[in-house]
């Protein structure tokens, strides 16, 4: 769902994914060891279901909107099918895509983490919030005494609470959901993720360990502080304002859409839309690339509410550090991009700037493969012209 960062030379995802190409940058490379956050656990169940019968080739769409860009990026999309993209560089915008235009709705993972930065930020300029406001401030009685009292929103927002990304029992459940390529949050409602997270027992807690729970708790304490529902207060607060009307969280398959897209596993197999109940603060919206651009824009040009919380409160490693949920990492060639990514059962997703070069990168994919990430750091630190 979402992707932690470790370096471009590190292997650690555990899916035999190749390194970056010969001459990348010494970049942060996402590993997906906490994209689906059930792959140890129902390792075995797959080996015994045959719903991995083989890789599925992929074949790129056809291009679609700026044909030189379009040129430019086909090279590096290998296993990818259907993808919107698009380059901020200053005041231009360029869309490109494959088997998609800049209107095509995505899955975003856990770039939804960023809109939950937007409205916590919000609150905290609302005065409904502190960013060191304990999980006990927010909810009262029924987290005193827990092992997670005294956690911060801050510390939810830059994964340092040291609560597990996902809960025992959720990752019982997936057993038989991650086989079968099914939407591994469902059925979790908002009150469980909060009760879930009281009741956890916090490992590491002032080191960077990526959790989706601590940020799923995090949009639920925003929530609640606000006194609305997560997905209204998103849509109140954020997507109606600044004119996102192609944005959307539909938290249940129910509200989703008959004809809403879903993707493809990496090895090809079609994939649930994941919307992810009360976890869809850490991941379940939808965009398109024209709203996922206007939401870059917003944060380099400093009007989005969330633009406050990028300064780093927290050291991941030598090269990326964390903020309100945000990432942030040095470049090679200088500079920095400020950036998260996404990925669901079906989807990749990436959105990140360079406040130094005044250069914005979004690519929104329904491939669950983190592959594209390194041409993201590239683009974002002109090693790649596009």
């Amino acid at each position: 769902m979402s992707d932690e960062p470790t370096t471009a030379a590190a292997d650690s995802d555990g899916t035999g994914s190749e390194g970056p190409a010969s001459g990348a940058p010494d970049i942060v490379r996402p590993s997906r060891r906490t994209v689906l956050g059930v792959g140890a656990v129902s390792a075995v169940a797959l080996l015994g279901t045959g719903a991995l019968a083989g890789p599925r080739p992929a074949r790129l769409g056809a291009p679609t909107g700026d044909q030189d860009l379009a040129s430019e990026l086909a090279d590096h999309l290998t296993g990818q099918r259907t993808v919107a993209c698009a380059l901020i560089d200053g005041d231009d915008v360029r869309f490109a895509g494959f088997g998609a235009d800049e209107h095509r709705e995505f899955e975003v993972g856990s770039a939804t983490k960023t809109f939950t930065a937007a409205l916590v930020m919000d609150a905290v300029r609302r005065g409904e919030l502190d960013l060191e406001a304990s999980v006990q401030d927010v909810l009262g009685a029924s987290a005193k005494g827990s092992a997670i009292a005294d956690v911060t929103v801050r510390e939810l927002a830059n994964h340092t609470s040291g609560i597990p990304s996902l809960p025992g029992p959720v990752l019982a459940k997936n057993l038989w959901r991650t086989p079968l390529h099914r939407d591994p949050y469902a059925g979790v409602s908002a009150p469980e993720v909060v009760d879930l997270a009281v009741d956890a027992s916090p490992v590491g807690r002032g080191s960077v360990a990526y959790s989706n729970h601590g940020v799923a708790l995090e949009g639920q304490l925003v929530a609640h502080a606000a006194g609305a529902s997560w997905p209204d207060l998103l849509a109140e607060r954020v997507l109606t304002p600044m004119d996102l009307a192609a944005t959307r969280a539909p938290i249940t398959a129910s509200r989703l859409g008959a004809q809403s897209p879903t993707g493809f596993t990496r090895t090809g197999h079609r994939s649930a839309a994941w919307t992810m109940d009360g976890f869809a603060p850490a991941g379940g919206v939808r965009s398109t690339a024209a709203d996922m651009v206007a939401w870059v824009r917003s944060m380099m040009d400093g009007s989005n509410p969330g633009a406050d919380g990028v300064r780093p409160t927290a050291q991941q490693d030598e090269s990326t550090s964390v903020g309100v949920n945000w990432f942030t990492t040095a470049l090679a060639g200088g500079g920095s991009a400020v950036w998260h990514n996404g990925e669901t059962g079906g989807f990749h997703s990436f959105c990140g700037f360079s406040p130094e070069a005044e250069r914005g990168w979004v690519l929104l994919s329904d491939t669950a493969d983190s592959g594209t990430d390194d041409l993201a750091f590239r683009i974002l630190g002109s090693e790649v012209a596009a």
